[in-house]
């Protein structure tokens, strides 16, 4: 049985899992594509070189063991492979995972959790909804933005709707967990991690997620995960840089975004804050003094040390 991984993260080696992954990049130029008709080459997939299964055989010929996986190299060398080549990717691993940017309602995926030729985990990053609402101010989002406030009317004022589209956003969190936590189909079949705990503590989040899908972990994994999580190492790519120190970049929020929108965004998600561990902060000053810690210790039974 080939077992079958949601996952809300990005990892990947080789001959271990196949991994599949949206962002809102490689949705527009997946949608590009299907307007004309389908996709004919791997490269139309926006950052396709993030997945290594997409930059070895089969899926690339023209990968060079010798040279191990480089994102460069693959987008230079692996840009013309065929789109048909990705199912013979798919049947060679014996873990398939995907990536998901929203699912608002995790009962759409019972079924899948129901047949029984389909062995479906779920890992559910959940990230500080401060941190995804600044993020949200990065990127024009107003089709998506739409779908999520269906009939409510789109403010003019960009905070306003903003805080609208985290309010919808960070309930569905919140009933996702507690379908999870409640249903028979996902026992043993869910995780939930929070952004930040990967982001500090990474090789033990690594660890366990590789636990819960049981995969092997080795050191070199643990060795690369390491790096990409404490050096900044900047890409081609302005919107994915190649490594960053997470530990830092997790506090963003605190130092970039106006006191008045984080305390909007706290007002509209308090109930997930709570669920999720999130730690309000109740003034200026301590949004902007780092030596306060916004992030709940024993929220879930996960523990990590330093």
């Amino acid at each position: 049985m080939q077992r079958k991984l949601a996952v809300g993260s990005r990892v990947l080696y080789p001959k271990t899992h196949a991994e599949y992954s949206m962002n809102e990049e490689q949705k527009g130029s997946t949608h590009r594509s299907s307007e004309s008709g389908g996709g004919k080459y791997i490269s139309e997939i926006g950052v396709f070189a993030e997945s290594r299964a997409l930059c070895t055989p089969p899926a690339c010929t023209a990968y060079i063991p010798s040279e191990g996986y480089n994102r460069q190299n693959c987008f230079l060398r692996c840009v013309n492979s065929s789109m048909d080549k990705m199912l013979n990717v798919c049947q060679m691993y014996s873990h398939v995972v995907m990536k998901t940017v929203r699912i608002l309602d995790l009962s759409i995926l019972l079924p899948l959790l129901r047949d029984p030729n389909l062995n479906l985990r779920i890992i559910h990053l959940v990230r500080d909804p401060r941190a995804v609402a600044l993020s949200r101010k990065s990127f024009v989002l107003n089709i998506e933005n739409r779908i999520l406030l269906k009939n409510e009317v789109v403010s003019k004022n960009r905070n306003t709707t903003i805080s609208k589209v985290m309010a919808k956003i960070c309930k569905a969190q919140a009933d996702i967990n507690l379908l999870a936590r409640t249903s028979k189909f996902l026992n043993d079949r869910y995780m939930v991690i929070r952004h930040e705990d990967l982001a500090r503590y990474p090789v033990e989040s690594m660890r366990q997620m590789f636990d819960f899908a049981e995969l092997r972990i080795t050191k070199d994994m643990e060795q690369w995960m390491h790096n990409i999580t404490h050096e900044e190492i900047r890409g081609t790519s302005r919107f994915m840089p190649f490594s960053r120190v997470s530990s830092k970049v997790i506090e963003k929020w605190r130092t970039a975004a106006d006191f008045n929108f984080v305390h909007q965004v706290q007002l509209m998600c308090k109930g997930s804050m709570r669920v999720f561990g999130y730690l309000p902060v109740r003034t200026k000053e301590d949004q902007k003094n780092l030596d306060l810690d916004v992030l709940k210790k024993d929220w879930s039974s996960t523990k990590f040390t330093k």
